[in-house]
């Protein structure tokens, strides 16, 4: 018995090398540019099935996906990615520490942005030159390319009072991000309150945004999970900003009259138009998901999405995550619901919709072994979706993706980078170009030192 033993773990290895080597050789075939950094080896579990059963036992990183770092534009103490597919390459975009600012002073930040394509990264250009940020590690800036080829950028502006007073501030870009020109503020009522958690994406005939907006809340210097934020009631607003305008289009419309204080939202574009989602709020502390699509004449009524029950007196800070693809349409979100004894044990869910976001069918379970949410989502062409969150079964954390297929079954789980489970590491970003996820994730060093790091993996690799 331990003979036959000895010769099956062999053959197991010799099953690892093999496919570890095919890893290898597909990972130098497809990235043979000067971009590439370091790779990590993984290999293709399902293969591996070939080899009889003792082999999954022993070959433990099976659910480790191919994937090869990417060098990146972002330098220094960088965080705060987006990444956004763009024809032929992809826009990724980033907050980092300005070197030239005086030591220690806390708004000693820039909005960053390069381009790539044919594996050549783009000057790295400063979006918003000269401008008082407001930096944190879960609102953050993005980048959209609108249909006339410019590209429109969201950032928040520190008022002169400080603190948790803000504007959500709109830049065009006529020169492919070479130059920027301020709009203006995405909202109108001219209050010093918060105004963040801005997602973007073109429809049409214009760029659709929505945010959170604290117009009606009371003054208040602090933020975060455990908040109440004051007297008065968070909103979700939306407005549009069309290639002519030279400001966004003004006056702003209420989606929801009161939503959850600091989770992020999110938005896509479905076949009649807009889809935002975002976590609400409901008077007995109820934080469920819930979504507001464009009708053609306006906007629908709220809805809830999976109805978790989920009762929070503060604000998790873990927003959902949405795709379309014309009537298909996928929502994920995290959810604190399974709380035991007192502790938060998190579970990650989806559910997908054949009619642009008016039902959804039953909501599936991704994961519910105590993740930390901060989910991505990607719907591909065949309809399947790929859906990304934090995990941190082990004593750090690692981002981890799982394929919901078309037919609503689910892939295996993959680990596909290594970050932190604290706030530190910020919100996984992720886009598909051709037949590869682009993965931007905030690596963190000794001492807190952060870094903005870039991934790429063949989506057939992931299954």
């Amino acid at each position: 018995m331990p003979r036959a033993l000895s010769l099956l773990e062999g053959r197991a290895h010799a099953a690892r090398e093999y496919f570890s080597a095919r890893c290898l050789r597909e990972t130098r075939r497809r990235y043979s540019g000067t971009m590439i950094h370091t790779y990590r080896i993984g290999a293709y579990v399902r293969a591996l099935t070939v080899v009889i059963s003792i082999t999954s036992a022993v070959f433990v990183e099976g659910s480790r996906a191919c994937a090869v770092d990417i060098v990146s534009p972002a330098k220094g103490d960088s965080f705060a990615p987006r990444i956004v597919a763009d024809g032929a390459g992809v826009i990724l975009s980033w907050i980092e520490r300005d070197a030239s600012s005086i030591a220690g002073q806390p708004d000693g930040f820039r909005f960053c942005m390069s381009r790539c394509e044919k594996d050549v990264w783009s000057p790295v250009a400063n979006v918003a030159p000269g401008q008082k940020l407001f930096a944190n590690w879960a609102d953050t800036p993005t980048i959209v390319r609108a249909r006339d080829g410019a590209l429109l950028a969201t950032w928040l502006r520190q008022a002169e009072a400080g603190g948790y007073i803000y504007d959500a501030m709109v830049s065009r870009s006529t020169d492919d991000g070479r130059s920027w020109n301020i709009l203006g503020p995405l909202h109108d009522d001219g209050k010093p309150a918060e105004h963040g958690f801005v997602s973007a994406d073109t429809a049409r005939d214009s760029t659709a945004f929505c945010w959170l907006d604290g117009r009606a809340m009371t003054a208040h210097d602090s933020h975060g999970a455990g908040d109440d934020h004051g007297g008065g009631d968070m909103t979700l607003r939306a407005a549009r900003v069309a290639p002519t305008t030279e400001r966004p289009s003004p006056p702003s419309e209420i989606l929801d009259e009161r939503t959850c204080e600091c989770c992020p939202t999110d938005l896509a574009i479905g076949s009649n138009g807009p889809i935002v989602v975002y976590r609400d709020r409901r008077e007995d502390g109820t934080r469920d998901i819930s979504l507001v699509r464009w009708l053609g004449e306006g906007w629908s009524q709220p809805q809830a999405i999976g109805s978790d029950g989920w009762k929070l007196e503060g604000c998790p800070v873990n927003g959902p995550s949405i795709s379309a693809n014309g009537n298909d349409v996928v929502v994920a979100w995290w959810t604190g619901a399974l709380a035991q004894g007192g502790l938060v044990k998190g579970a990650v869910r989806a559910a997908r919709s054949r009619d642009g976001g008016a039902t959804f069918a039953a909501t599936v379970e991704l994961d519910s072994n105590g993740s930390v949410g901060r989910v991505e989502t990607l719907l591909l062409p065949s309809g399947d979706a790929l859906i990304l969150w934090i995990d941190a079964r082990r004593s750090d954390g690692i981002v981890v993706l799982r394929r919901m297929h078309a037919d609503g079954s689910l892939g295996e789980l993959h680990t596909v980078a290594e970050v932190t489970a604290d706030r530190s590491s910020g919100f996984p970003r992720a886009t598909v170009q051709g037949t590869d996820l682009w993965l931007a994730i905030t690596a963190v060093g000794g001492e807190k030192s952060r870094s903005v790091k870039v991934i790429q993996l063949p989506i057939d690799s992931l299954r």
